[in-house]
C-alpha cells in the first residue's frame, strides 16, 4: 500500500507558516550548497534512509528557490534531492554579464551540464541508489533531450508540463524559427527578446495558489540574480532547434516516463506534449485538473494528487502503457 501523503502536504492558508516552522530548517539541516567545477550552483539534500535520488531541472527563469516546498516533500517521501540552477540562471555561470537576460548558444550545453553534474555530485552523494530525473517546462525539454542522448543514466523520467512546443499563434509558430535565426545572423544574437507574458499579478500568473505565488514572487523580486526580463535571440533560436530535435528523436527515450499536463495550460502546447508522449517507449500521461503551468504552485488538493502520482510512479514497477 502506498503511503498516505495527506498529512505531509501543507494546508491552504497555512503555507507560509508551515514553510517557516517546518520546511526551511528541515531542508537546510540536510543540504549542502556549492558550485561545480564548471560554475553551476547546486543544492544537494540527503533523505533519511533514501530509496532513490531525484534530480530536479527547473524551468525558464526559475531557480532553486522555487522548489523549497518540493524538496521538503521529496525528502520526507524518502528521496535524496539534487537541484541546480541552469547556466544563465540565478547564481550559476553566465555567458553574458547582464543578469537580466537568459542566454545560451545551444541546448546541448544544458544537456552536458547535467551529464557533468551527475558525475561530479550524484555519483559522490547518491551512489548505489536508483536515479530519477524530473524536469519542468524548459527543464523538461532538457531532461528529455538528455534521455535521448544518455539512455542509461536515469532509471525513470518525470516531465511536468515539458516544453515540447511553446504555445504561440500560428504565424509565430511558423515564422518564429526563421525570425530567430535571422536575428542571430544579423548581429542581434545577444539582444533580449521582449514578450508580453510577465506575471504582473496573481491573476495573470501560472499559479493557482495565491499564497505560494506571493511567497516565491517576494523571494524572486528581492534578488537581482533571480529576476530575468527575457531570453536572448540566441536562446530563442536554440529553443526552437531543441524542440524540433525532441520531436524527431522521441523514440530514443527508453526509460519509463510519467508525463504531467496542466489542465489550464497557457505556456506550452498540451497537444504537442500528447503527441510527444505517444512516441515514447513506456509512458503514462496524466492531466491534473484545475492546475496551471506551475503545477507545484497549486493548492493542497492538486498537490496531493501530484505528489501521490509522482511517488507511485517512482516506487512502482515503472512500466505503464501510454494513455490519453
Amino acid at each position: 500500500m502506498e503511503p498516505n501523503l495527506d498529512p505531509l502536504i501543507f494546508p491552504d492558508g497555512e503555507f507560509q507558516a508551515c514553510m517557516a516552522r517546518k520546511a526551511l530548517s528541515y531542508v537546510s539541516s540536510r543540504s549542502i550548497r556549492a558550485y561545480t567545477s564548471s560554475g553551476l550552483y547546486y543544492s544537494f539534500s540527503k533523505a533519511d534512509n533514501p530509496k532513490g535520488a531525484v534530480t530536479i531541472l527547473h524551468g525558464f527563469s526559475d531557480g532553486i528557490y522555487k522548489y523549497r516546498e518540493t524538496i521538503y516533500y521529496l525528502l520526507n517521501m524518502g528521496y535524496d534531492c539534487l537541484i541546480y540552477e541552469h547556466r544563465g540562471h540565478g547564481r550559476s555561470i553566465r555567458q553574458l554579464d547582464d543578469p537580466s537576460c537568459i542566454h545560451i548558444d545551444d541546448f546541448d550545453s544544458y544537456v552536458e551540464d547535467l551529464n557533468d553534474i551527475c558525475k561530479e555530485v550524484l555519483s559522490l552523494h547518491s551512489a548505489g541508489l536508483p536515479w530519477y530525473l524530473y524536469g519542468h517546462s524548459m527543464g523538461g525539454c532538457i531532461a528529455a533531450l538528455f534521455c535521448e542522448k544518455h539512455r542509461s543514466v536515469f532509471k525513470k523520467l518525470v516531465l511536468a508540463c515539458p516544453m515540447t512546443a511553446i504555445r504561440l499563434s500560428l504565424p509565430l509558430r511558423l515564422l518564429g524559427p526563421a525570425v530567430a535565426s535571422f536575428m542571430c545572423h544579423t548581429g542581434r544574437a545577444e539582444k533580449t527578446v521582449t514578450f508580453n507574458q510577465k506575471e504582473s499579478s496573481f491573476k495573470t500568473s501560472n499559479a493557482t495558489s495565491r499564497e505560494r505565488w506571493e511567497y516565491y514572487r517576494t523571494i524572486r523580486d528581492s534578488n537581482i540574480l533571480l529576476k530575468q526580463d527575457g531570453p536572448t535571440w540566441s536562446w530563442v533560436a536554440a529553443a526552437f532547434r531543441a524542440m524540433r530535435q525532441l520531436a524527431d528523436d522521441a523514440e530514443k527515450i527508453q526509460v519509463p516516463a510519467l508525463v504531467l499536463l496542466a489542465e489550464k495550460e497557457t505556456m506550452v502546447d498540451n497537444s504537442s506534449i500528447i503527441r510527444f508522449a505517444s512516441k515514447l517507449a513506456d509512458a503514462h500521461l496524466l492531466t491534473l485538473e484545475g492546475t496551471k503551468h506551475e503545477i507545484c504552485l497549486s493548492g493542497k488538493d492538486s498537490l496531493l494528487k501530484y505528489y501521490t502520482a509522482l511517488d507511485d510512479f517512482l516506487c512502482g514497477s515503472g512500466s505503464s502503457s501510454f494513455s490519453d
